[in-house]
Order: C-alpha cells, then sequence, then structure tokens
C-alpha cells in the first residue's frame, strides 16, 4: 500500500540521531559502489528555474527525488525549492511512498555536513560560524550541534534584520555586516 508523508509527518518521523546514522550509512554504501546514483538531471525552465529528478537505486530500495527551484519565488511567499520523495520497492518495482522532500533536503544536507565536521573538525572547536540565515542555517545549526558542543555561534547574513531575526531564534552572537 502507498504511503503519503507531508512536511509534518517526516519532521515526526526524521530524528537527527536516526537520520546521522543512515547518512554515514549510504555514505559509506556509495563510496563501495552498492549504491547506483547517477548524476541528476536538470531542466531550465526559461529562466524562470529548474526542475531536476535525482534517481537512486540501492538493494533496500529504489528512489527519486524531483526538485523545483523557482528564485522569484521568495518575493511571493512561496518557498523557492519544492520537492517529492518517491519510493519503490526494490523487488517488484511498486510505489511505496511519496513523501515531502523539502524538509527531507534541507535535514539531509545538513547531516552531511555534521559527519564532515565530526570527521575533519578539531573534537575542541568551541566556535560555530553561520553564514547565512535562512533553512539550510537553521538546519545546520541543529545538526552541527549534535556532533560539536560550541560555545559561541556567529551569524553572518545579508541583511542585518535577517542575521539578527535567526540569532535571536538561536540566541547566538551576529557578526557586523560588512559591505562587499
Amino acid at each position: 500500500m502507498q504511503r503519503i508523508l507531508d512536511q509534518d509527518e517526516v519532521a515526526r518521523l526524521l530524528s537527527w540521531e536516526e537520520l546521522l546514522l543512515a547518512m554515514e550509512k549510504a555514505l559509506q554504501e556509495f563510496s563501495t559502489g552498492r549504491v547506483v546514483q547517477p548524476v541528476r538531471t536538470l531542466l531550465s525552465l526559461n529562466g524562470a528555474g529548474w526542475f531536476g529528478v535525482m534517481p537512486c537505486a540501492y538493494r533496500e530500495a529504489i528512489g527519486a527525488k524531483l526538485v523545483t527551484v523557482f528564485p522569484e519565488n521568495a518575493g511571493r511567499d512561496v518557498p523557492t525549492h519544492q520537492a517529492v520523495i518517491l519510493l519503490f520497492s526494490p523487488d517488484t518495482g511498486e510505489p511505496l511512498c511519496v513523501m515531502d522532500g523539502a524538509l527531507i533536503t534541507a535535514r539531509r544536507t545538513a547531516a552531511v555536513s555534521a559527519l564532515a565536521t565530526r570527521e575533519l573538525s578539531r573534537p575542541d572547536s568551541e566556535v560555530l560560524a553561520i553564514l547565512g540565515s535562512g533553512v539550510q542555517a537553521r538546519t545546520h545549526f541543529h545538526a552541527l550541534g549534535m556532533v560539536r558542543k560550541f560555545k559561541e555561534v556567529r551569524v553572518w547574513s545579508r541583511t542585518a534584520a535577517n542575521a539578527e531575526r535567526f540569532a535571536a531564534e538561536i540566541r547566538a552572537r551576529v557578526m557586523p555586516i560588512e559591505k562587499a
């Protein structure tokens, strides 16, 4: 039976702890060639945005992420990135699940960064610098906090208002904004 998971259901089911373990395994399996993941296919949509297809196959599942990016949505109060993830049975090809992909994408990206941070940074690192104040900043703040205990978080964003809002949300110190 096909299951549909909206963003709220994904958030309820996708814990950071389980995600970090799953991504660690996925990266290991990909590195050994046991995961088939071709380069994503991107279609430009006449300058308005793009549509991407990202398939993947593994002994436990077949899946694909379908994603759109429409930068102009930022001014429309509509997310710029939208996605769904489709999951199929590797034995029969039957569709198993359709999932909202926005939260999965944001958390997966941050989880991979956290694993890299765990392996590549000094264990006694105490200061985290976050560039940006959007979705990826929020998920990275949470994921990186799973692998390091920071005493200070510094935030930079393109606008002081966004940096202040994000810093207030996470109670971090905002770095001065410098003009480029």
